[in-house]
């Protein structure tokens, strides 16, 4: 596992590092608190002022904790944990149960790849989800990125993984990570996988085909599931494989044969047909083929979306939650996004005939000797 800066906590603002900027979050957080306890007394309520009052008299010897940021040098004074994770769910309650949320928050998850993987890792903290996620990639932030990956131009040359997980900090500074800014790498996939405390979901974002491939028959092995959300335009693809309920389950839903080549070797055609063939391209939109053609002609990568990684992070969340809350959430391959919701004539016998013919032109085209 790598190092890397993390929150510190202090007692006392006295101190803190000289020179901190401060932020105290305390007094609104237990003003929050009240209404939240007392919600059948509104802010107009003439009961309000008093009672309010009160209940903040009762609590102004709850010190809490500064929270320290080295990366800002910008402290924040926030309430006890059970206090802050409380104000931090209020607005879950009803739409997810207590029990679910617990079972969430007890959830350990590990997510691997952080362009796409950074919206599903701000989607898990946004919504109270696990505290202890594992989180790797090896790369470094650059412009290209910026279109889909929750970063920003000061983050420009810093490691992805590093960045993703300042951001949970920033919301969650009691979340327990485990940063592999190396990446995922084979010597290291066990630990990742079963150190304690060991995995409970495993979401895999990497680009990397012989490492998808590996944590598969790891997770298998091991009985974790794996959660995988794919570009499609601005839609997505979501594969879900329950290693943990199907033990015997073929990896990639058996619908794919691996090349004897290995894998680490293979070209940029290669490359390309076999992650196709893993996603199957009738699932893909019209666009999203006709992007996969022009790379190394026209583009020099994938075409990525923005909204596809938004929708992306929201779903596996979402898919994530009812794993670790027992619910039902089968193996399968899920289609969802913006094409087929807001275009009417999209499922229309026309449009499907139409895109029926655009997949097998792309299938005939990617099997083509390449130089024609």
């Amino acid at each position: 596992m790598n190092i890397m800066k993390k929150p510190r906590f202090y007692r006392s603002k006295s101190a803190l590092p000289k020179g901190t900027k401060t932020i105290d979050a305390v007094p609104s957080a237990f003003g929050e608190l009240f209404f939240i306890e007392n919600p059948q007394v509104s802010k107009s309520d003439p009961r309000a002022k008093p009672l309010l009052k009160a209940f903040l008299a009762e609590k102004k010897h709850t010190q809490g904790l500064w929270v320290y940021y080295p990366w800002l040098h910008t402290a924040v004074r926030v309430p006890p944990e059970d206090v802050y994770y409380r104000l931090r769910i209020a607005r879950n309650r009803d739409l997810i149960t207590e029990e679910e949320q617990s079972a969430y928050r007890a959830a350990v998850v590990g997510v691997a790849g952080l362009s796409v993987g950074s919206a599903v890792v701000a989607s898990l903290v946004a919504t109270g989800g696990p505290k202890h996620m594992k989180i790797a990639d090896p790369d470094f932030v650059e412009i290209t990125n910026l279109n889909r990956m929750r970063a920003t131009l000061p983050d420009i040359g810093s490691n992805k993984a590093e960045v993703a997980a300042e951001q949970v900090w920033e919301i969650d500074p009691f979340a327990e990570l485990e940063v592999l800014n190396r990446g995922l790498q084979s010597e290291a996939l066990k630990d990742f996988l079963l150190k304690k405390p060991a995995l409970d979901v495993f979401v895999d974002e990497m680009d990397d085909i012989a490492m998808k491939v590996a944590v598969r028959f790891a997770c298998r092995a091991a009985r974790i599931p794996v959660v995988m959300a794919t570009d499609n335009g601005d839609s997505i693809i979501v594969d879900i494989e329950r290693f943990d309920l199907e033990p015997k389950r073929p990896i990639f839903h058996g619908k794919v044969t691996l090349p004897k080549t290995k894998l680490e070797n293979l070209s940029r055609d290669q490359f390309i047909a076999l992650s196709t063939a893993i996603i199957d391209p009738t699932f893909f939109t019209t666009r999203q083929q006709q992007s996969i053609l022009a790379i190394g002609t026209r583009l020099s990568g994938v075409a990525q979306l923005g909204t596809a990684a938004t929708i992306a992070g929201a779903a596996i969340a979402y898919v994530v939650r009812r794993i670790a809350s027992g619910a039902e959430m089968p193996s399968g391959r899920y289609v969802m996004g913006c094409e087929p919701t807001f275009i009417p004539a999209y499922n229309s016998a026309r449009e499907k005939k139409v895109r029926e013919r655009a997949t097998r032109a792309f299938m005939k085209a990617l099997a083509a000797p390449k130089g024609r």
